[in-house]
Order: structure tokens, then C-alpha cells, then sequence
């Protein structure tokens, strides 16, 4: 058994290249991490446990895909993690919530493979994080940062005003644009990081299943919340 260091694993670049979408107001930050390659081989030496996964129901899950999810509880924050949230939370402040933000002490990664699904009409169920009526200052933000060589597809979010009953637990892939109009795509990047509000309707998207039968597909993801409380060492 190995070990290593969270600070070190997971140390951000100081070289971020960052952008600014104001058509469809969300960040991108390429080149996150200062040695995405680690992080990668770290993910790759890992068995994952199946999310949302459990024996008592009927499930496509490790029939026609592996949906997983890597679940790491930081047990001791350290001021170096604080300070490297910061620097994400001031982006979030310039477009944003001004103010505190709330969001866990866990590294989490969604990890996907396809195994019979091939047609990319299927896509991932969609979902909110929040309501369509939280406005965008006091929204959920999405921090989520793709870790896989592929760079295929990204986060897609769709035109809808309806709340789509989650079922991802029984199926996670799902004919969606049958039920709602594409909008945009976020495109995936290895070692890009995205920051977009969570009301409205967003999921994964994969133009090319063929790249997810040997390769898995790795996204982390963290979620920003906004608090109304005013912190005062905040500028």
C-alpha cells in the first residue's frame, strides 16, 4: 500500500489560462492542475465503487456502462486547499455571489465507461443543482474539472423550463434530446476546469462512445454555495 500527499497530488497551476464565455456566462480554466499526469495514473491504479449502485433494484449500471464514482473525504483541510479555493471562489465573486461560499471537504470524480452503448443520441440523464429560479448570483456553482486524455464532448445544457424526474438509478443514459432542445455544449479539455451556475438543465455529453469502452471517463466535481453570511476577512 502507497500513500501520498493531497496537497502535492492535487496542487493547482500557477500558470491558469482563464476565460470568460459572457454569451452563455461561464468560466474556463485550462492548465488546473500542476501535474494532471499524477493525478491520472492515481485514478488508473484505484478499483472505483459503482455510484447510485445497489443490488436490491434492476440497474443498466455494469451492463451497458459503468457509471462509478471516486468518493475521497479529506479528513484534515490544511490552510494550502482553503487558499486554493479562494483563488477559484474569487472568479466565482467577480460574475457571482460576492460573498461566502460553502462546499465539502471531498475530492469527488465522476468516472464512466461505456460498455454496450454506442449511439450518441443517448446521453446523460440531465438534472439542476438547485431550482431554475435561483437567480444567477445566489445559484449553485459547478466547479467541475475534466481529468481524461479522450477530450470528447464536455457538459452539454439544455433548453427546458421543467423539472425532469431524476431516474438515473435505473438508467443513467437516456434519449434526451427527445425531451429537450440541445442549447450549448462546454467543451472537455484535459486538465480544464469550468465554473457554471447549477439552474439549469446540464449533463454530461459524449459525442464518441467508442473512445469510453477501454478508456474511462474522469470528471471531478465540487459545488459552490453561495451563504448569505459575510465573512470579515472577505475584500
Amino acid at each position: 500500500m502507497g500513500f501520498y500527499s493531497i496537497d502535492t497530488l492535487y496542487k493547482q497551476s500557477a500558470d491558469w489560462e482563464v476565460e470568460w464565455n459572457e454569451e452563455h456566462g461561464y468560466y474556463i480554466i485550462d492548465n488546473y492542475y500542476e501535474n494532471p499526469e499524477a493525478i491520472l495514473e492515481h485514478f488508473e491504479k484505484r478499483d472505483i465503487p459503482l455510484w447510485k449502485y445497489t443490488e436490491e433494484r434492476e440497474t443498466k449500471n455494469s451492463i451497458d456502462y459503468i457509471d462509478a464514482r471516486i468518493v475521497d473525504k479529506i479528513g484534515h483541510p490544511t490552510r494550502l486547499q482553503h487558499n486554493a479555493m479562494e483563488r477559484v471562489l474569487g472568479l466565482c465573486r467577480q460574475k457571482w455571489h460576492k460573498h461566502h461560499y460553502d462546499y465539502s471537504d471531498l475530492i469527488e470524480v465522476n468516472c464512466f465507461k461505456t460498455i454496450n452503448i454506442t449511439d450518441n443520441k443517448y446521453q446523460h440523464y440531465p438534472h439542476i443543482d438547485g431550482k431554475f429560479s435561483d437567480p444567477d448570483d445566489s445559484a449553485v456553482i459547478n466547479q467541475l474539472i475534466y481529468l481524461d486524455k479522450e477530450e470528447d464532448g464536455g457538459t452539454a445544457v439544455y433548453e427546458c423550463a421543467w423539472t425532469v424526474s431524476n431516474q438515473e438509478h435505473h438508467g443513467l443514459l437516456q434519449k434526451v434530446e427527445d425531451m429537450m432542445d440541445l442549447s450549448y455544449i462546454i467543451p472537455a479539455k484535459f486538465n480544464r476546469c469550468v465554473l457554471f451556475t447549477g439552474n439549469k438543465m446540464h449533463g454530461a455529453y459524449i459525442n464518441d462512445y467508442n473512445k469510453y469502452k477501454d478508456n474511462w471517463r474522469y470528471s471531478q466535481v465540487q459545488f459552490l454555495h453561495p451563504q448569505n453570511k459575510i465573512l470579515f476577512n472577505e475584500h
